[in-house]
């Protein structure tokens, strides 16, 4: 009689478990159905998006050697600048001050 009343209450205890794992299983099969809807968008999207990617590499990788490019060429000005202009505007500034002494001591000398 004890092995009876024991498979009862184990037959209402699995009843019960299956009770409660009913909603269980089918929240599990939505979400399991949403995730393959998830992924078959995802495999049909993915080339594209992949694409994209790659053109978006490629696009950056020319912008940068453009800037690379630019900034070279800029140096390069910098350079000719300083060499062209810089070095003959001071020699004309140092020029002229040393006229502007001079005019300064002829003015001294005319006063004195």
């Amino acid at each position: 009689m004890a092995w009876e009343i024991a498979l009862v209450i184990f037959l209402l205890s699995l009843t019960v478990v299956l009770y409660l794992l009913i909603p269980v299983i089918f929240k599990l099969k939505k979400t399991l159905q949403n995730m393959n809807t998830s992924l078959e968008a995802l495999n049909r999207d993915l080339p594209e998006i992949l694409e994209n990617v790659q053109i978006i590499s490629g696009t950056f990788g020319s912008v940068s050697e453009k800037i690379e490019n630019t900034i070279d060429d800029v140096i390069e000005l910098e350079q000719l600048v300083s060499k062209e202009i810089k070095k003959p505007l001071q020699n004309i500034a140092n020029s002229v001050g040393m006229l502007l002494q001079l005019v300064n001591k002829l003015f001294d000398r005319k006063k004195s």
